[in-house]
């Protein structure tokens, strides 16, 4: 069934988008213009030059003493377009069957419910890719030149914080300097080189994300009820393990919270390695018929999710907030596996 989002998705042509685009970029000129002619632009001046869906209640208000916060314009778009709220809510709906009753129950309240495909499902893994790939040139196209401070390994543009860990070499320091388990990390890197011992790019975008993996095995009682197995392949779900590993419960911008990190700089570095990963993959790996039309629905869909959340387009489509108490609750759920969690019917290899 078509959902809403999908909906305002297909309404938005190749020509109205190239249209809005152009709008953007005048609007973006104007600014500058602004900047340069000596008026410094005040919060009221963006208001108006970056139009949108004005949101004041921000989930976390900028502060330059956040460790690896990015600059304060690319927060405010974040916040003012929820893109937090958006990922949080991909995540939780991915993981509808693992999340437990409180997640499940707020999801249910907005109608969002569960996702079609679920973290661990066949298609999933090309979703998965597909939509922080998104995520990345939409940002990059948008943000890219803005300039960064404070970063960690003194990148100097919003472009250079997107690309992320380029090479393994580059995840291996930055895991190693967060105190992280460098020796699991390398385990895994043999497999995710291998092209042949992974059946498929979805496969392959699963095997990046999680552990978990959809059994065919039915309840001839319930067809609806889940059986997942654990892949325990060195490197399954390094995408997951990395987020615990960077994680911050300490910081409002924690890498293990979906719904503020991505104000963190850490999580680019993660992201940029999974985009930088795929790139490898994409190069030596033949793509069947069948592979090719779905990474680009997938593409496309998300190319037009980041739209609609954003100051290219006048139309936005606003998502349901998760309050702070649901947030902690489904937080742990998102990037691990609690056996507690689960819904009647739903079984996990060693739950």
């Amino acid at each position: 069934m078509e959902s809403a989002r999908d909906r305002d998705f297909r309404r938005l042509t190749a020509r109205e988008l190239g249209m809005r685009r152009a709008r953007a970029r005048r609007m973006r000129n104007l600014a500058f213009l602004v900047m340069v002619s000596g008026c410094a632009a005040s919060a009221a001046d963006t208001e108006a030059i970056d139009g949108g869906k004005a949101d004041s209640d921000y989930n976390v208000v900028w502060d330059a003493g956040i460790p690896n916060i990015v600059p304060e314009r690319v927060h405010d778009y974040l916040e003012r377009y929820q893109w937090g709220d958006y990922h949080i809510v991909f995540h939780m709906s991915r993981k509808w069957f693992l999340l437990g009753d409180p997640g499940r129950d707020w999801l249910a309240s907005t109608g969002e419910q569960s996702a079609d495909l679920q973290e661990g499902d066949p298609g999933n893994g090309i979703e998965f890719l597909a939509m922080h790939r998104a995520m990345i040139e939409h940002l990059t196209e948008r943000w890219g030149d803005e300039p960064v401070a404070g970063d960690p390994d003194g990148r100097t543009t919003f472009a250079d914080v997107l690309a992320g860990w380029r090479t393994d070499d580059e995840a291996r320091r930055g895991l190693a300097a967060a105190g992280g388990d460098v020796a699991r990390f390398d385990a895994g890197l043999g497999m995710l080189h291998d092209t042949a011992a992974l059946s498929s790019e979805d496969d392959f975008g699963r095997y990046l994300q999680t552990t978990l993996e959809l059994t065919g095995e039915l309840d001839p009682a319930d067809p609806a009820h889940r059986f997942y197995e654990r892949d325990d392949r060195p490197g399954a779900g390094v995408h997951n393990w990395l987020h615990g590993q960077l994680a911050d419960p300490e910081s409002p911008i924690d890498v293990g919270n979906p719904q503020t990190n991505l104000s963190n700089i850490l999580f680019w570095r993660i992201h940029g390695w999974i985009e930088a990963t795929w790139r490898s993959y994409e190069r030596v790996h033949v793509r069947t018929a069948d592979e090719q039309t779905a990474v680009d629905r997938q593409l496309d869909r998300f190319r037009l999710h980041m739209q609609l959340h954003s100051d290219f387009v006048d139309h936005h489509h606003p998502v349901p907030r998760p309050p702070d108490d649901v947030v902690d609750d489904v937080a742990p759920a998102i990037f691990d596996i609690d056996c507690t969690r689960l819904t009647p019917g739903t079984m996990v290899a060693g739950c």
